[in-house]
């Protein structure tokens, strides 16, 4: 088993939160359920059913495991921080551990080619109709930021709500400062979700795409965009059968 020692400090972004009263928030339940096995790698995995498209309700793990890739020619061993405390010292954290609780980790190109077959990965639209399935307003589902009263907190329930379960399942990203290491944080913090939908005419002058986060504090859902130059995890949908 692979352990790694880390000591990296990591700043977390402000962020508003709109407080509510979580008796409230709705239940709601899939229209269906059930399991698949990707033929691939015998990956058993489960899915819900809201409208009409099926969710996988765990993250992918499929391929080589993010602590043994290479990205770009020049990574290094992995190095972990956890978000809070802010600044960690001498952590070991446990990769095969991450990987068999939240699923892989991928850069987006990777997220696109790996799904299952009849699978794809969930587009931006996919989202917002399932956030908008979830209680979210046609207006809030198309802004940026945080957004949705008790859409993130439905998004993270299993078997006893929605299902979909989503995890706070942190993200990686390079960094040169310390030899192109690559950092996993927020886990256990947050969650960030890959979409298949790039961003039109940002202004950036780089290629961004739409992702998805949940925060453990906050019962929202963010719809934002990020650069290519980090790793997240991956959920897929298929037409309801």
């Amino acid at each position: 088993m692979r352990k790694y020692l880390i000591a990296i400090s990591v700043i977390l972004s402000a962020i508003s939160f709109h407080a509510c009263n979580d008796d409230d928030m709705p239940s709601i339940k899939p229209t269906a359920s059930g399991t698949f096995t990707d033929e691939r790698d015998g990956n058993t995995y489960g899915w819900i059913r809201v409208g009409d498209l099926d969710w996988m309700t765990e993250n992918l793990r499929y391929g080589t495991p993010f602590y043994e890739r290479e990205y770009d020619g020049v990574f290094e061993d992995p190095v972990y921080s956890e978000a809070q405390p802010v600044y960690s010292n001498e952590t070991i954290y446990d990769f095969e551990a991450d990987l068999a609780a939240y699923g892989n980790l991928y850069t987006w190109e990777e997220a696109c080619q790996y799904a299952p077959e009849g699978w794809r990965l969930a587009t931006d639209e996919d989202w917002k109709n399932l956030e908008k399935a979830l209680g979210m307003s046609e207006n809030e589902a198309n802004e940026e930021g945080w957004r949705g009263e008790y859409v993130g907190t439905l998004l993270r329930q299993g078997e006893e709500g929605l299902g979909m379960a989503l995890p706070l399942s942190g993200w990686a990203w390079q960094s040169g400062s310390y030899g192109y290491e690559l950092y996993l944080s927020n886990v256990k913090e947050f969650g960030y979700f890959w979409t298949a939908t790039e961003k039109e005419d940002d202004g950036l002058n780089a290629q961004t795409v739409y992702f998805r986060s949940i925060f453990s504090d906050y019962n929202t859902v963010k719809r934002y965009t990020t650069p290519l130059n980090v790793l997240m995890r991956a959920r897929y949908v298929r037409d309801a059968q």
